[in-house]
């Protein structure tokens, strides 16, 4: 039986002068280093493609953000840190932390910080899962979603959504290497989801349409999902890994 994984998720911006130096120092120094870590799997850093401001589902609700100015906004960046237990987060002893503090210099650089650390919940393969086996890092192309129901009375629809309606979906969605269910240790948001892609289209901001096009006749009959869900600040984000690079 798998044992579920641990991840953290990190979201922040950086400004157009930091960029370039900042990419470089977390792809040639910091990155390598968090992934000798004792418990870490493996690291993924994806580079965000902005969405419009319109229902990324046509005929679908318009989605709602979380306007709170204690909440950061950052979206441009996203890392994934994978793990094997919560304690390589949260233990007294955590070699990331040590290696963040010797480190604060450069990654003050980040702006608009965000981080959230959740717990698999559930995981299905897809068609291309042979493209990138478990455990063997992070996908080509992903989509996150991170977000609250806006009632306790939401979370038994939700948990059956995704069951009836969603996860039937993955085994089917072109390009799917497999989708991962999460729940929150630390961070905003209770609910997180990670659609990992072996590829994204040029014109692509969303990979919600191809849920569409892997419709399997589920006949879903409750509310639909965005009526009742408030996204983090951007989410769903969806994106290239830019790294490691790809070989």
């Amino acid at each position: 039986m798998k044992l579920a994984e641990v991840f953290r998720a990190e979201w922040f911006d950086i400004s157009s002068e930091d960029k370039d130096k900042l990419w470089s120092w977390l792809h040639n120094f910091f990155f390598p280093n968090l992934q000798c870590q004792n418990g870490v799997n493996w690291v993924a850093h994806y580079d965000i493609v902005p969405h419009p401001k319109k229902p990324y589902i046509k005929g679908a609700p318009m989605k709602k953000e979380v306007n709170n100015p204690e909440i950061p906004s950052g979206w441009e960046n996203l890392v994934l840190t994978s793990a094997n237990m919560p304690s390589v987060f949260f233990g007294p002893n955590c070699s990331l932390r040590k290696l963040e503090k010797q480190n604060q210099h450069y990654l003050s650089m980040r702006t608009n910080y965000r981080s959230a650390v959740f717990i698999e919940e559930e995981m299905i393969n897809g068609p291309e899962q042979h493209k990138q086996p478990l455990g063997m890092g992070g996908a080509p192309a992903m989509q996150f979603g991170s977000y609250n129901v806006d009632e306790i009375q939401d979370e038994n629809e939700l948990a059956k959504w995704y069951r009836a309606e969603r996860f039937p979906r993955l085994p089917v969605t072109r390009g799917m290497i497999r989708g991962r269910k999460f729940l929150s240790i630390s961070g905003w948001a209770k609910h997180g989801v990670l659609w990992e892609f072996s590829e994204m289209d040029k014109n692509e901001y969303s990979f919600e349409h191809r849920f569409i096009e892997a419709d399997r006749g589920e006949n879903w009959h409750g509310r639909h999902v965005l009526e009742y869900v408030t996204h983090a600040p951007g989410s769903p984000h969806a994106g290239i890994r830019v790294w490691p690079k790809f070989t």
